[in-house]
């Protein structure tokens, strides 16, 4: 698999220490989520309950409180939480938990449900939010410093049927240098309410036709309103000459593709 720069989910330190985990189902040995991630639909009014289910991975008996955050990715692709209800695609109001608060013996799990409840009118931009389950810890004996407050949660986004979804390419060329193989740039957008994830396929073929290399990333994700140059470098350098390079960007859960012939020459 081929990684490009391109925005991606980070640990951070605070004031208190932070550990995230929007892909992964368990953060440091603490606690295990499962699942990780939500996509819901919604018509406006709709209401729908899903479950969490927490587990103490622990050797110790754990208090874990369950806290929704808005959040987003700065202009290096970094994660950036917000208290719930300070952005215009928070959760705050649409979501309930039940428990919200619970103590776990070790190796005991617990399902959280929580309630989302869709507007009636307004505007459809796609909500997004983490679900935190944090546990604080008080300093160790005779340790100085503040209480550490652990966080392992689960991704929610809800969009509604009237939420517009539009992506665009722009455009895409090889950027050539002297050190290292050359990478492919696709400017890509995102003009809709809603976050879209992709994949990134290519194929790069000779001037006779045979196949040089062919590769294909993770999922990608680019949020509402966002524009950048997504990098993917190749694999392997391709020797001086001719080529042609294919590239399919498909859509997580659609059957749309995007698709794009360039050559291109390598002195």
């Amino acid at each position: 698999m081929f990684k490009p720069s391109q925005p991606k989910f980070l640990y951070r330190l605070v004031t208190v220490t932070l550990a995230l985990a929007l892909f992964a189902s368990s953060v440091y040995g603490v606690a295990r989520v499962e699942p990780s991630k939500f996509l819901f639909t919604l018509k406006p009014g709709e209401r729908i309950t899903e479950a969490i289910k927490v587990t103490n991975t622990q050797a110790t008996v754990a208090e874990y409180t369950a806290v929704i955050y808005d959040w987003t990715l700065n202009d290096e692709g970094h994660l950036v939480t917000s208290p719930a209800g300070q952005r215009a695609d928070t959760l705050a109001g649409l979501i309930k938990f039940n428990p919200r608060r619970f103590k776990l013996e070790p190796g005991q799990s617990q399902y959280v449900r929580f309630t989302l409840t869709a507007p009636k009118d307004g505007d459809w931009l796609e909500r997004r939010g983490i679900i935190f389950f944090e546990e604080s810890r008080p300093p160790e004996d005779n340790a100085v410093g503040s209480t550490v407050v652990i966080q392992v949660g689960a991704t929610v986004y809800l969009s509604f049927t009237e939420t517009v979804n539009s992506f665009r390419a722009y455009g895409l060329k090889i950027e050539t240098g002297e050190e290292g193989p050359p990478v492919l740039l696709i400017d890509l957008a995102n003009e809709g309410q809603a976050h879209i994830s992709y994949r990134v396929n290519y194929r790069i073929t000779k001037e006779s036709g045979g196949l040089f290399e062919e590769n294909t990333s993770g999922e990608q994700l680019i949020l509402p309103g966002s524009r950048y140059v997504a990098r993917f470098p190749f694999t392997n350098t391709p020797p001086a000459g001719n080529y042609k390079i294919t590239v399919n960007i498909s859509f997580t859960g659609t059957a749309r593709t995007l698709s794009k012939v360039v050559p291109f020459s390598i002195p």
